[in-house]
């Protein structure tokens, strides 16, 4: 018999089993990371303060848990599920812990329910590219998850793909300046000095996917603060123009990645973006030249672009200049709750 325990706080008894089921989901899963461990640390600490109010539910057969979700509260009517796990041979727990977040969100007046999300940087379902290790950041799931949230209602609205870049196809002799720009990296000693600028100009730099809330500066505030321990400075490029920040991008190594020796050689770009109005600029090229001759020099093997949606063919033809191919393919998936 399946039964369903809320959990709201890390302070309730199902919440060692809720952390915890994601280990069971993925034990043989060769490429599996604890991304979520991180994901439900950072979301329970949101929802404790208020910030990012989240409900959550795990479901039990026998006792053992076997599948779960949470409900991130509403904003305009738009609530979010995330944090998902289930057991293969349980998929109709899958679909009862979905539609309780479901009930959950309604009663808070949402009429419509993106999936999935654990925060702002990581959202989407993957949907291809499997074989490949997931990196930081980057939500990884057994492929029939999509058939699960299409068996609870859930349609695609967005479909996305991840741009690889590997050493292998890396251009031998790719240069590109913007006249006028300053491209460099963050210098070490004024990193965080580089950071409060880079904050400052986020909104404007960087605009949200169509279906994707807009992230607020704060928010940004608060996941870079959680990013630093990982953030290694010469990865962190900034383009100028008489001293003003007009484009910029942050690429991590992967903080997943544990090699004999404590090596890690994959990396993934995080954001990318120009001022509006200067994109004709060469300012895009010009940094992303500056980033793969850092991530060349430092014995990097591979980089994972920035999400870019399927149709979207300026940014992946940029991508191809830099011997990029099609990585990891991601989707983000909506119901409506009116009907």
């Amino acid at each position: 018999m399946t039964t369903l325990d809320e959990v709201t706080t890390t302070a309730d008894p199902g919440f060692p089993d809720f952390a915890a089921l994601p280990h069971l989901v993925h034990a043989d899963d060769p490429v599996w990371a604890p991304e979520s461990d991180e994901a439900v640390a950072w979301a329970f600490a949101e929802s404790a303060v208020g910030r990012t109010p989240l409900w959550a539910v795990v479901a039990r057969d026998g006792g053992a848990p076997v599948a779960r979700a949470a409900a991130f509260a509403p904003v305009d009517g738009v609530g979010t599920v995330g944090l998902l796990a289930c057991l293969p041979n349980h998929r109709e727990a899958g679909v009862a812990v979905l539609r309780a977040c479901e009930h959950h969100l309604a009663s808070l007046g949402a009429t419509t329910v993106r999936a999935p999300a654990s925060d702002p940087l990581t959202v989407g379902l993957q949907t291809g590219g499997f074989e490949l290790p997931q990196t930081v950041l980057t939500p990884h799931n057994p492929p029939w998850y999509l058939d699960l949230l299409e068996t609870a209602g859930y349609g695609i609205t967005m479909r996305m793909v991840a741009p690889l870049m590997t050493r292998r196809h890396a251009p031998r002799f790719l240069t590109a300046r913007a006249p006028g720009v300053v491209v460099r990296s963050s210098d070490p000693d004024r990193m965080a000095e580089d950071l409060g600028r880079y904050l400052a100009v986020h909104r404007v730099l960087f605009s949200p996917l169509a279906g994707l809330p807009p992230r607020a500066p704060a928010d940004s505030a608060r996941l870079f603060e959680r990013l630093l321990p990982v953030v290694d400075p010469a990865l962190v490029v900034l383009a100028e123009v008489d001293g003003d920040v007009v484009g910029a991008i942050l690429c991590l190594p992967d903080a997943w990645q544990h090699l004999p020796g404590g090596r890690v050689d994959r990396a993934r770009i995080v954001t990318i973006g120009v001022r509006p109005g200067l994109q004709r600029r060469r300012i895009g090229l010009a940094m992303g030249t500056h980033l793969m001759g850092v991530l060349l020099r430092g014995g990097y093997r591979s980089v994972e672009g920035v999400w870019v949606r399927e149709e979207n063919t300026a940014p992946r033809a940029l991508a191809r200049r830099f011997g990029a191919q099609d990585g990891g393919r991601f989707a983000l998936l909506e119901k409506s709750l009116l009907s």
